[in-house]
């Protein structure tokens, strides 16, 4: 049997975009489905295509940032598919502009999907996955804004790089365990990601959403990858194992650029502190952090 066939999973935001891409590409490996998802009436429509096409899933309707629930969502995921052993934690919203420009109220939001619901799920998952053991497997999505400075989406570019340090450190954490860790960093993806921000951000304001915006955010976007082959390029990452998953391979020379930057600042720096203790203990192999 290859894995995932048979396993059960929960893919966040699974409504649309690269959450349906993730949650049809486990589906044709043979893995049943929980979708969850804010949006009910377009998580039904993905829940039904799914399973017109064979699949064994299961349409979950919850707000991710509600972080005191996912202990509970849980529960409801297994209880309906058996032990969950891959948790895909795709959703995302991009909101906010310039820092200086942002309502703390719409930075919260942000943090809230893209960072603290990608957390709430893995304390929630993770004491799961090692209790049971056998293979298991977190998928995080990041963007290239959390790798790449971007200005204008103060809020969005922190959560992401946010994302990234969390994954890191999870695999770091989880090195020579059953359970893997995969980070997304999609480039340009062809989803309504600025769309449905920009309604649910207009909501939580309680205004009208700005369509035309919307539209001019979304031109390039929308002539990015197919969230499907982003999908499966996920699988495949889960299948073999790999950390970081790029989308794009024109980013990384920005990518490059970025991390030169904090090598020649090391480079340059006069040492005038002396040596680090704790640098030089962990260059010996030493650990040190007690948990």
């Amino acid at each position: 049997m290859n894995w995932p066939t048979g396993e059960a999973a929960l893919v966040t935001g699974a409504a649309s975009g690269i959450g349906f891409g993730v949650a049809h590409a486990l589906v044709a490996a043979g893995a049943k489905v929980a979708l969850v998802d804010i949006d009910e009436a377009r998580l039904a429509g993905a829940e039904q295509s799914l399973r017109d096409a064979g699949g064994t899933v299961l349409a979950l309707p919850f707000d991710i940032s509600e972080t005191d629930r996912w202990e509970s969502m849980a529960d409801r995921a297994e209880e309906a598919l058996g032990p969950i052993s891959i948790l895909c934690n795709v959703a995302g919203v991009n909101g906010g502009t310039t820092a200086d420009r942002t309502p703390l109220q719409v930075w919260r939001w942000v943090h809230g999907v893209n960072l603290d619901a990608q957390f709430a799920s893995v304390a929630a998952f993770l004491p799961r996955f090692k209790s049971r053991g056998g293979r298991s497997h977190i998928v995080n999505t990041s963007s290239i804004s959390g790798l790449i400075p971007m200005a204008g989406v103060a809020a969005y570019t922190s959560s992401k790089f946010a994302s990234v340090g969390l994954s890191m450190a999870l695999r770091e954490e989880l090195a020579g365990t059953d359970v893997g860790v995969s980070l997304l960093v999609p480039g340009a993806v062809a989803t309504p990601i600025n769309f449905n921000a920009g309604a649910a951000e207009a909501k939580l304001l309680g205004r009208e959403m700005d369509a035309a915006v919307a539209e001019k955010n979304s031109a390039l976007l929308l002539q990015g990858a197919d969230p499907g082959r982003v999908g499966e390029q996920v699988v495949e990452a889960m299948q073999q194992k790999r950390f970081m998953v790029v989308t794009h391979r024109e980013w990384g020379p920005f990518a490059a650029h970025v991390h030169r930057e904090i090598e020649r600042a090391y480079e340059e720096f006069d040492g005038r502190h002396g040596p680090d203790p704790v640098a030089t203990a962990m260059a010996a192999g030493e650990e040190t952090i007690s948990s």
